[in-house]
């Protein structure tokens, strides 16, 4: 969608972004303002607390007026990102992610770590970007890095972070200064390639295509989809330093059909949903109800590192001896498990069908699965995201949302069940195709009934191509 936009206009959306991000951090230290919006007289707020008191594990529970920061991070802010990835797609979210903005500052000061490499051509030693090694072990285990760096964020989250607005700046701040030492050791996109937890959302919500991503396989453009880029009196110029193979940035469906069969993919996604269960049906076996999360006291709720050693579940009525420091990522992982268990059955016997009903490619069978994967993980997402917020807006306006965002997410899943490796080579052929029988002596208008080689689609094409007799092929 936004892949033909100049890289001026794209680079001053990022910087814009990642001040307004580091307006909110600054908000984290200092807001006299929200509290306000939280009194229980005030009741022209949304926000205002409607009750004084709230039972948790048979304990009364005093509300107090609250900053609204967290909330408005972590209960506004956040949900709006997994929809964002599955609608305008990969390409999107990465020309104005601040996040990556970050990481290429060294680059756009001139302070990335360079190697010098002898050019075996010229003889001459040449200065370039250092990149993390293909076939090291960060290559090949990149998205297990990155997930794991998503399960113990969740797990800080959980346990320090939620409701305690220091430790929320001071992780996002750390966040960010990482992402910046990254962008200095290594080249290229690398913290987002290998790095960044946030990569495997992205991932899972927008392969093989985000509904309004391009297509750079038909378009063929100069530089395609999120490559890196700069500007140049002339235009956009391609400064790709290949940080990664088939990247996702040139051509997004290209490299999900390059690496489906990679384990560690299917693994990943399937492990993500049972973190998404994980992860919401703490709050629950914490408290022992589910008015702790869908209330949003859990943004504001005092002394949250206090806990981290107090009893991390309350079941059945009934206090489980376990630190927090345990329970959380104990509870995480028993999902994260079950989570991979599952996919990896389901996987397993949706094999067994389509090969017993049909002759369907390997590729095509997991694609199926991981789609259908992602569809549920979001929807299962949208059933907690952003609800403290959402329940309190009237019902006709909670149920109108989930339907939009329900309908959202079935085109794709519509639109990712239809694509499969041999749709994408004839659309990737197609354009040419079409040249060539627009070019051609022959007359190709007879096998057409009447319509013209560019009312074509690409099977169609392709079609055409194999019929010809094979001396009118030839000429082509």
């Amino acid at each position: 969608m936004l892949a033909r936009v100049s890289e001026r206009k794209m680079v001053s959306v990022r910087a814009g972004l990642f001040v307004a991000w580091l307006c909110l951090i600054a908000s984290l230290f200092w807001d006299p303002m929200s509290p306000m919006m939280t009194m229980p007289h005030n009741h022209w707020s949304p926000f205002h607390l409607q009750a004084l008191h709230m039972t948790m594990r048979d304990e009364t529970m005093t509300m107090a007026p609250y900053h609204l920061s967290n909330r408005f991070f972590w209960t506004m802010l956040i949900p709006l990102f997994p929809l964002f990835l599955m609608v305008f797609g990969h390409e999107a979210w990465r020309r104005i992610c601040p996040l990556s903005f970050a990481s290429q500052l060294p680059r756009y000061f001139g302070l990335r770590r360079q190697r010098t490499t002898l050019q075996r051509r010229t003889g001459r030693l040449e200065r370039t970007p250092a990149l993390i090694g293909r076939g090291s072990w960060l290559h090949r285990n990149a998205w297990y890095v990155q997930f794991g760096m998503l399960f113990f964020g969740l797990c800080t989250r959980l346990l320090f972070v939620n409701s305690d607005r220091m430790a929320l700046a001071i992780a996002l701040l750390a966040t960010i200064a990482t992402s910046i030492v990254v962008g200095y050791l290594w080249g290229g996109k690398s913290w987002c390639n290998y790095f960044c937890p946030a990569n495997v959302v992205q991932r899972i919500y927008t392969e093989p295509h985000g509904l309004l991503e391009s297509q750079p396989h038909i378009t063929q453009p100069a530089i395609p989809q999120s490559m890196c880029r700069t500007s140049t009196p002339t235009g956009d110029k391609s400064v790709c330093v290949g940080c990664t193979v088939s990247c996702g940035d040139i051509d997004l469906e290209k490299s999900y059909w390059e690496g489906i069969t990679d384990p560690a993919r299917r693994n990943v996604y399937y492990m993500f949903f049972g973190l998404i269960i994980g992860f919401y049906g703490y709050y629950y076996l914490y408290a022992g109800t589910w008015n702790y999360y869908f209330s949003g006291f859990w943004t504001h709720e005092s002394d949250q590192m206090a806990s981290i050693m107090k009893p991390g579940l309350f079941i059945g009525n009934h206090m489980i001896m376990i630190p927090k420091l345990v329970a959380v990522p104990l509870v995480l992982g028993v999902a994260v498990a079950a989570g991979l268990g599952l996919g990896k059955a389901l996987e397993a016997g949706y094999r067994r069908l389509c090969r017993a009903r049909q002759d369907m490619s390997e590729e095509v069978i997991i694609n199926h699965c991981l789609s259908v994967s992602a569809f549920v993980s979001i929807n299962t997402f949208y059933i907690f995201g952003g609800r403290p917020n959402l329940l309190l807006m009237p019902t006709t306006a909670i149920i109108c949302l989930d339907a939009l965002i329900f309908g959202l997410t079935l085109l794709w899943l519509r639109k990712a069940l239809d694509r499969s490796p041999v749709k994408y080579q004839r659309e990737k052929l197609a354009p040419s195709l079409a040249q060539r029988f627009k070019k051609s002596p022959v007359d190709v208008g007879r096998y057409l009934d009447g319509r013209s080689v560019e009312e074509l689609n690409a099977d169609e094409l392709y079609l055409l191509g194999k019929v010809l007799p094979p001396t009118q092929r030839s000429s082509l």
